[in-house]
């Protein structure tokens, strides 16, 4: 099958989403560019998570493990039946930096980890890479920055060490902002 085909194949075995309200604030943060990842010595395989249907499946496959990917509406409503806020108290999260999120067929998408009461250093590490990373890399870009494997932790991924290696995964965080940034 040529890879063009195979490429249209998962496009449409993904099933059509929902628009749903999301708050203004967070328009302008959790969206993705059109660009191309900077072309960072430990950011490999950058079509591998690239802003596509394929993209969006890989990303969904590199996170079930840390608790997955939920709809931003969703997550809203979880954290609501917690006690822990609303889709307000959400939006505030990740306009403050606090969290991120990434768009997908005009769908804001969150990564569980940041909000595991399972493994809560996921949520605390994930705040500090995002104060490193946050403002040279898009929602999606971090998304990918997390799940992809990065030499400087021996080929292993940021999400999988976050809890348990977090100066090494700073210090990865840290590395790639100054290749990005030059």
């Amino acid at each position: 099958m040529a890879p063009a085909a195979a490429s249209h194949q998962h496009a449409a075995a993904v099933p059509p989403l929902p628009a749903g309200p999301w708050p203004a604030a967070l328009a302008g943060r959790g969206g993705y560019a059109h660009a191309v990842l900077p072309a960072a010595a430990t950011l490999q395989r950058a079509d591998e998570f690239a802003p596509d249907d394929d993209g969006f499946i890989a990303l969904c496959q590199a996170y079930r493990a840390s608790g997955g990917i939920a709809r931003g509406d969703d997550l809203a409503h979880w954290m609501v039946g917690r006690g822990e806020g609303s889709s307000l108290r959400l939006a505030s999260l990740i306009v403050g930096g606090d969290a991120f999120s990434f768009q997908w067929r005009k769908t804001f998408w969150v990564p569980m980890f940041q909000f595991s009461p399972l493994q809560p250093a996921w949520g605390h590490g994930a705040r500090l890479v995002l104060a490193e990373l946050g403002p040279v890399l898009d929602g999606w870009q971090l998304a990918a920055w997390f799940a992809r494997s990065n030499s400087c932790l021996a080929g292993q991924r940021p999400l999988d060490l976050l809890a348990h290696k977090l100066p090494q995964v700073l210090a990865a965080a840290r590395a790639d902002r100054y290749v990005i940034k030059g």
